[in-house]
């Protein structure tokens, strides 16, 4: 939480989020790594790896419904990366047939993707270790399998929310000459 909120008014709005997702992919990289895994960075999509296991973790902020018995979705649209790796989860699990293999891969050297989803709320922050089944329109929509973990109070710490998903902007395009 120390990256959250270790931001101050001359940061830009999206740091405090931005630092928080930052940190904890640092922090589950550094347990995992000792235990045999390693990360990656193709495309700039963050993961921890065990190729031994076939497993692959991303980290992702979530929504309000996070680490509850409702369905949780991704706070911020995911793009190909993510619609990828989630097809060869449908793969894996032969839920639908007739999906078209990725480009230069095999069924040996895939892995299937679990995200650790995460929710900062007022007073606590959810997660949950979660395999997600079906993407629409950059945002996840089932899961296969979820792992919801114990929330973690926030007790006294004061939390700067920002605004995660940046500023909007009005940009004014004219044509010279």
């Amino acid at each position: 939480m120390h990256a959250r909120t270790a931001g101050t008014s001359h940061h830009p709005k999206t740091y405090p989020g931005y630092a928080q997702w930052g940190e904890t992919v640092r922090a589950l990289r550094d347990k995992c790594v000792p235990l045999g895994w390693f990360p990656t960075d193709d495309n700039n999509f963050p993961l921890c790896v065990h190729d031994e296991r076939k497993i692959s973790i991303a980290v992702q902020t979530g929504d309000r419904e996070t680490g509850t018995s409702a369905t949780p979705s991704n706070r911020a649209p995911k793009g190909a990366s993510t619609e990828e790796a989630i097809a060869v989860n449908q793969r894996q699990l032969s839920l639908f047939d007739g999906i078209p293999m990725l480009p230069g891969r095999d069924d040996e050297s895939l892995h299937s993707m679990w995200i650790l989803l995460y929710h900062v709320a007022q007073n606590e922050v959810r997660f949950e270790l979660s395999l997600p089944m079906q993407m629409v329109g950059g945002k996840i929509r089932s899961w296969k399998e979820r792992i919801i973990f114990p929330a973690i109070p926030l007790d006294g710490i004061e939390i700067n929310f920002g605004d995660d998903d940046g500023p909007q902007f009005d940009v004014s395009v004219e044509r010279k000459g």
